[in-house]
């Protein structure tokens, strides 16, 4: 399979928090998003990735990476370390504050393809859809394409920040709605013209936005026109920006005049590009006539979970799954640890561990050293860690240069960078901020924050 850079430039949207809602405090407050460690590998390694597998060509539109000031040179150098003549990445450093539609705005000059996808960094996803997506958003002359999923079950959640009300015209595999339930003050409301136009529509709250979408290009020229008001009205994509695209499909919803360059003329030579246009398939192809129209559709992409692997990284029981789904080889990503096949776990060859003391579904990263009597259950340990004699841990990830005394007991926790947890100490599911000292023989449960133990 192939994608290729002349078609499509990817957008990565790397600051500090990523965008959208994350509740991932405190284990990312002192870590760039894009560097936190899922099965010890930076969340950015798995975008670049998926995109070096798919075959991105990218010497004349290179992948456009959206940093932080404060992380960027951080996240520079590991990506010229790992990728360097693999993917060639356009580093765009931006102030922390600004929008999504700013940042958009900002590289509208960088982008050269007819088509764009603008991706979050918290999402980890296989290469299972891509060429799928790609074709319907070609074939139909998309305006935006939105890859969507099924709730994860093995993800439990109580809140509701991660509800999003998306309809559907499935007989079209349009999106006509997607409302946030945080966003809605009302009910959902179902107008006449709404259906008149749309009458197969299906209305969702058991699906989750990916934040994933395939835009045309033009929808940056109504981006730059929305700049130069004084009062723009485009912010977030996807509270402002992809809610105005889906009700331009309805007409009289909005009375903002489109640009020019939002005319439909380019349908023939999506259905020529197309690896999956044929014959046979054409009637999923709108017939133009040769006239042009201005006419915005969108549409949804449904990612199928039993065919691949797609998880959003934004809540810790995500971060606490995703971990585990890599570490038990439920996905195409590997970790970078040496793989043993009989015991199912990964041991980096730098490591200082007996064997034995290492159960299956672990990983333990790079010149860590263990005492006597150590045990290591369905863990994921990091670089550089020293673990004392009789240490018990279980269900738990352990970050980058922690340090942990002899005779503690570690369950079902996440361990920040840098902390050091002294002599006999129990800690139950709970998460510790990076840079924390929790003094010894201390026993707490659901504890957050570097506070908790100084």
């Amino acid at each position: 399979m192939s994608v290729y850079a002349s078609e499509f430039q990817v957008v990565i949207v790397a600051t500090d928090r990523g965008t959208g809602i994350h509740r991932l405090s405190p284990i990312d407050e002192k870590l760039p998003h894009s560097l936190l460690p899922v099965a010890n590998r930076p969340l950015i390694s798995y975008q670049l990735e998926l995109l070096e597998k798919v075959g991105f060509k990218t010497n004349k539109s290179p992948v456009i990476a959206i940093v932080s000031e404060n992380s960027h040179a951080k996240i520079r150098q590991y990506v010229s370390e790992i990728y360097k003549d693999k993917i060639e990445v356009d580093f765009v450093v931006i102030k922390e504050n600004i929008s999504t539609c700013e940042m958009l705005f900002k590289i509208k000059d960088k982008i050269k393809s007819n088509y764009f996808i603008f991706m979050n960094n918290n999402l980890i996803v296989d290469d299972s859809f891509l060429t799928q997506m790609t074709d319907l958003h070609r074939i139909n002359d998309s305006s935006l394409t939105v890859l969507l999923r099924p709730k994860d079950p093995k993800v439990k959640s109580t809140e509701n920040l991660f509800t999003d009300y998306i309809a559907l015209d499935e007989s079209k595999q349009r999106i006509i709605m997607m409302e946030s339930a945080t966003e809605l003050e009302d009910d959902v409301i179902v107008t006449k013209t709404l259906l008149k136009n749309f009458p197969n529509l299906t209305i969702y709250n058991n699906l989750q936005d990916t934040q994933f979408y395939i835009f045309s290009r033009w929808v940056l020229d109504l981006i730059s026109e929305d700049q130069k008001n004084k009062y723009p009205q485009f912010f977030d994509v996807k509270k402002q920006l992809i809610p105005y695209l889906l009700k331009c499909q309805i007409p009289g919803a909005v009375k903002t005049p489109l640009p020019e360059s939002a005319i439909n003329n380019t349908q023939e030579l999506a259905k020529s590009i197309s690896s999956t246009a044929s014959p046979f398939n054409s009637k999923n192809i709108l017939d133009i006539s040769g006239k042009k129209a201005a006419t915005v559709k969108c549409f949804a992409y449904m990612f199928n979970s039993e065919k691949g692997y797609c998880m959003n990284v934004n809540t810790i029981a995500s971060y606490q799954q995703v971990n585990r789904d890599i570490t038990r080889g439920e996905t195409m990503f590997q970790p970078y640890e040496d793989k043993d096949p009989i015991k199912n776990n990964y041991i980096d060859p730098t490591a200082k561990v007996t064997p034995t003391a290492v159960g299956p579904e672990c990983i333990i990263g790079e010149s860590t050293t263990f005492g006597d009597r150590c045990s290591i259950k369905v863990s994921v340990i990091g670089k550089h860690c020293k673990i004392g004699p009789n240490v018990r841990i279980e269900n738990s990830i352990i970050m980058d240069h922690v340090t942990i005394d002899e005779q503690c007991k570690i369950s079902s926790s996440i361990i920040g960078n840098d902390v050091d947890i002294k002599k006999g100490c129990e800690i139950k599911e709970s998460k510790i901020a990076s840079g924390t000292t929790v003094s010894d023989k201390q026993t707490f449960k659901k504890s957050i924050g570097a506070n908790v133990a100084n």
